[in-house]
C-alpha cells in the first residue's frame, strides 16, 4: 500500500477462530437490522473503499461535517494532512497556501511536489464543506478530474468520510473511466462509528457492560434535567456529551453541586443556556456520563482497518493522551508506559472491536479511545469512550513517523497540540528559524523537532508539532527546549 498513508509495522494481537466467529455473528445482527450500513450503490456502482498502491491521492483537510466544528475556514489543523501526501497528489484546505510551510517539507521531512488546492467558500450564506466546493467550482472540478483520467485510478483520502466524500467520488467517476476509490468507510457507517451512543452498544455487545463508563442517554429536556437532578447526589463531576462531535468540542463539564436541591425547571432552563453556549443546536440524544477517578491514564489504540479479505486490523501503535480538565480536551499524548501485560489486554480488546467493524464493512484509518480507572494496574479497569473513525491529532504524526524511518517502533514520539490557547502571532518562518538547531532534517539528523502545521503558530492560537528520539527523556527535553523558544515571546 501507500508508504505515505499505511504500514505494516504493528502491535502483535492474536484473534481466535471462535472470537472471529462471536463477533462476525454481531456484525451479521448489525447488518440484518440495518442493511445499507455499508452500502455505496447510492454513489455509483463503481465506486469502492480502498487505497490505489499507485496514481495520485485527493486529500481532504475538512473536519466542517462534524458536529460543533463550524466552516472549513475556521479549521486550524487543515495542512497537517500534508504529510501524508506523496509526489503528485492533491491536497485541498480551504485557507491561502503557506509558502513557507511548503517549502518546510520539502526542504526538511522530504515531501515535495504536492498539488495544493485552494477551495474558497463561494456559497451565498452558511457553508459548504471542501467536497462540495470541488464539485461546485468548475474550474477546480476540471482539474482534478484530469489528473484522475490521466493516471487512470484515484485515491480518494478525506479526513474523514461523509456523504459529501462520496457525492465528490461518484461524480468524479461519471466523468472519468478511472478507477476512484474511497480510503475510508461508506458514509453511514461513518456516521455511526463515530456516534458517541452506538459505539457504546457495541463495547457492551463486544466486550460487555463493565467495559462502558456509567453513563445514561437521554432523549428529551425533560428527562436530561431529570437525569441530571438524580446523579447529581452521586458524584463531584458531570459531562454531557453531544454523541457526533468530536473529541472535547461537544463535552459540557458539570459541577453537580449546583444542581442538587434544585427543581426539576431550573435545571432544564439552566442545562439549555449552558449548551447553547456551547453551540448546541438543540437535538437529542445526548449521552450524560459521571466523571470517573481516579483515572491512571487516558490510552487510545491507532489503527488501520484493511478489507476484511485481506487481513486482521492492524494495531500501529498505542499511545497515552494527555488531556485536560474534565472535558477531556486533547493537547498532546506520547506512547504508551502502561505495564506490558495491561496493554497486551487494552489492545486485545482494541481489536475485537476494530474487527467487529471491519465485518460491517469498515475500511481505513481509525482510533479508539478509553480510560483506565483505578489507583494502580493490578486493579485497574478499561472504560472505553468512542471510535474516532477518522484522522486525527495521533494517527497523523504517528503515520509521519512510519514514513521517515524504516523501524519506526524504536522510536519515541512526544506529541503536542495546543489549540485555541492565545499567543503570540509569528510568521512560519521565524517559527523554522527560531527552531532550527532543533529541527529534524530527514536524511541529516535522527531526532529533532517536526513542525505539523503553520496555521496555528501564524494565527496565535497555539502550538503543533512533535519531536522524535530514540528515548522518551531526550524526546521530552527537545519538546521542553522547543516550547520555551515558542512561549519565549
Amino acid at each position: 500500500m501507500r508508504t505515505s498513508i499505511q504500514t505494516e509495522k504493528r502491535y502483535p494481537v492474536k484473534l481466535s477462530e471462535t472470537e472471529r466467529h462471536r463477533l462476525s455473528e454481531i456484525a451479521e445482527k448489525i447488518l440484518e437490522n440495518e442493511p445499507t450500513l455499508s452500502s455505496t450503490d447510492h454513489f455509483g456502482a463503481r465506486l469502492n473503499c480502498g487505497l490505489h498502491v499507485k496514481g495520485p491521492a485527493l486529500i481532504f483537510a475538512d473536519q466542517s461535517e462534524i458536529a460543533l466544528y463550524g466552516a472549513p475556514e475556521s479549521a486550524l489543523l487543515e495542512y497537517r494532512m500534508a504529510v501524508l501526501a506523496q509526489a503528485g497528489d492533491m491536497l485541498v484546505i480551504s485557507h491561502g497556501r503557506s509558502q513557507s510551510f511548503e517549502t518546510y517539507l520539502r526542504d526538511y521531512l522530504d515531501i515535495d511536489h504536492i498539488d495544493i488546492l485552494t477551495a474558497r467558500d463561494q456559497s451565498l450564506g452558511g457553508f459548504s464543506p471542501l467536497p462540495k466546493r470541488c464539485m461546485k467550482q468548475e474550474k477546480l472540478f476540471k482539474h482534478i478530474a484530469k489528473k484522475a483520467d490521466q493516471a487512470g485510478q484515484l485515491s480518494i483520502v478525506p479526513y474523514m468520510s461523509t456523504g459529501h466524500v462520496w457525492v465528490l467520488a461518484g461524480q468524479i467517476a461519471k466523468q472519468v473511466s478511472a478507477d476512484i476509490v474511497v480510503a475510508g468507510p461508506p458514509p453511514r457507517l461513518a456516521n455511526r462509528i463515530n456516534d458517541k451512543l452506538w459505539f457504546s452498544y457495541r463495547v457492551k455487545e463486544v466486550l460487555s457492560q463493565e467495559a462502558l463508563s456509567p453513563a445514561f442517554a437521554v432523549y428529551g429536556p425533560a428527562a436530561l434535567a431529570s437525569v441530571i437532578r438524580r446523579l447529581a447526589d452521586k458524584t463531584e463531576k458531570l459531562v454531557i456529551k453531544i454523541p457526533n462531535s468530536a473529541g472535547s468540542t461537544g463535552n459540557l463539564s458539570l459541577e453537580a453541586s449546583m444542581f442538587r436541591g434544585k427543581s426539576l425547571n431550573w435545571i432544564s432552563a439552566r442545562l439549555s443556556k449552558m449548551m447553547t453556549l456551547l453551540g448546541w443546536a438543540d437535538s437529542f440524544p445526548l449521552k450524560v456520563e459521571i466523571w470517573e477517578k481516579p483515572i491512571l491514564t487516558s490510552p487510545s489504540a491507532q489503527i488501520w482497518i484493511p478489507h476484511k479479505s485481506e487481513s486482521l486490523p492492524l494495531i500501529e501503535g498505542i499511545f497515552e493522551q494527555v488531556i485536560e480538565g474534565a472535558e477531556g480536551k486533547f493537547i498532546g499524548a506520547i506512547k504508551s508506559r502502561m505495564p506490558d501485560c495491561f496493554q497486551q489486554k487494552f489492545a486485545e480488546q482494541a481489536m475485537a472491536l476494530a474487527f467487529l467493524f471491519q465485518q460491517l464493512g469498515y475500511f481505513g484509518r481509525c482510533s479508539l479511545d478509553a480510560l483506565v480507572i483505578g489507583s494502580d494496574y493490578k486493579n485497574a479497569k478499561i472504560h472505553w469512550v468512542e471510535c474516532n473513525g477518522r484522522w486525527g491529532g495521533v494517527s497523523v504524526p504517528m503515520t509521519l513517523v512510519n514514513r521517515l524511518f524504516p523501524d519506526p517502533l524504536t522510536f519515541e514520539i512526544v506529541i503536542i497540540q495546543q489549540v485555541n490557547n492565545k499567543r503570540p502571532k509569528k510568521m512560519f518562518q521565524d517559527i523554522v528559524d527560531d527552531l532550527e538547531d532543533l529541527l529534524y532534517c530527514h536524511g541529516k539528523t535522527s531526532e529533532g523537532v517536526v513542525l505539523l502545521t503553520p496555521t496555528v503558530f501564524e494565527s496565535g492560537s497555539g502550538v503543533h508539532y512533535m519531536t522524535i528520539a530514540k528515548t522518551l527523556e531526550r524526546a521530552q527535553q527537545l519538546s521542553h527546549q522547543a516550547m520555551d523558544r515558542l512561549v519565549s515571546d
